[in-house]
């Protein structure tokens, strides 16, 4: 374009054509998260009201109506949310998952604890938290249950997978790290992790049991050492000449 061609509406055109997607896009991607963020905090709002009540009656006598009227929502709107009972109460354990996730993180990167004492860290949170969030628990232990998934939507599901796979290798961490260091001898930190889970919900299972039926027992934290203890036997210690060779 030659300067006598470069009129100011010529000048005022071209930067509109360059502007004009660049704000519409911007605005739609405001309006799309704007969007995102009110569903969120909706489904938040779901969550809180449905904890309170599971909590207050139990998860056999709550109903979809109850938790909607404790958030004050009609039961339409817990169905847009959530596909049934099933899905919202497994749920909760998304608020659950993010904070064990950042308590292993931390406990990851405490430089002064080696291995063995981060995995006992991570398993003395673990119990700390069943003690003091006994429904969180039981959601925990539903997930196990056969044919539970075809209750679940494809975001609760996707969430929890993701959630609990984090979980599982901030401990699978922690072993291949014993490993590599030698305070462990050669194991697989998959299995070993498999082996922590199993006895974390065999564990809150016998506690359970053992409440319920007021049976003869440990109590929780006993039992609790003695699934640590024998996870640590199967991981067994490294000797001396093997922590020096790892160490060099």
């Amino acid at each position: 374009m030659t300067l006598e061609e470069a009129t100011p509406e010529s000048g005022f055109n071209n930067r509109l054509t360059h502007l004009l997607p660049v704000n519409t896009t911007r605005s739609m991607t405001t309006a799309q998260e704007r969007k995102q963020q009110e569903r969120q905090a909706r489904r938040r709002r779901i969550q809180r009201a449905a904890r309170a009540v599971f909590a207050d009656r139990g998860y056999a006598k709550t109903s979809i109506e109850q938790i909607a009227r404790e958030a004050s929502l009609s039961v339409g709107a817990i169905y847009l949310y959530f596909r049934s009972k099933e899905d919202l109460y497994v749920s909760l354990l998304e608020e659950t998952l993010e904070l064990f996730d950042v308590e292993l993180k931390q406990i990851r990167s405490a430089s002064d604890l080696d291995p063995s004492a981060q995995l006992r860290a991570a398993w003395a949170f673990l119990t700390q938290w069943a003690r003091n969030d006994v429904e969180s628990t039981r959601v925990l232990r539903l997930i196990s249950q056969p044919n539970i998934r075809k209750q679940l939507s494809d975001e609760v599901a996707a969430t929890i997978h993701k959630g609990v796979n984090q979980v599982r290798e901030h401990l699978a961490s922690i072993v291949r790290d014993g490993v590599s260091k030698g305070v462990y001898q050669s194991s697989s930190a998959e299995q070993s992790v498999d082996l922590l889970w199993s006895l974390l919900l065999g564990v809150l299972q016998a506690n359970d049991a053992r409440i319920n039926l007021d049976l003869a027992g440990a109590p929780l934290d006993d039992l609790s050492r003695t699934a640590l203890s024998a996870v640590e036997a199967n991981l067994g210690k490294a000797g001396a000449g093997a922590v020096a060779s790892a160490a060099n």
